[in-house]
């Protein structure tokens, strides 16, 4: 599994958590709740500065590829 995978079983982008619930209900700029999960992660999942933006960028789109198809 790799990071996005790894951060996608946080709670926060869990169905029902924080992020799940942003892109579900269509709120304005999904990808600032994506990078406020992520940032407050960074430790915990070894997220480098140079990575940070594009990492962000794929789970909002897988994200919103899930949330989606439930």
């Amino acid at each position: 599994m790799g990071k996005i995978d790894d951060i996608l079983m946080e709670p926060e982008f869990k169905q029902g958590g924080f992020v799940w619930k942003h892109i579900e209900n269509n709120s304005p700029d999904p990808l600032r709740s994506v990078q406020s999960a992520v940032d407050r992660m960074r430790e915990l999942h070894d997220i480098d500065d140079r990575e940070f933006d594009l990492l962000c960028q794929n789970l909002l789109t897988k994200l919103q590829f899930l949330v989606g198809r439930s």
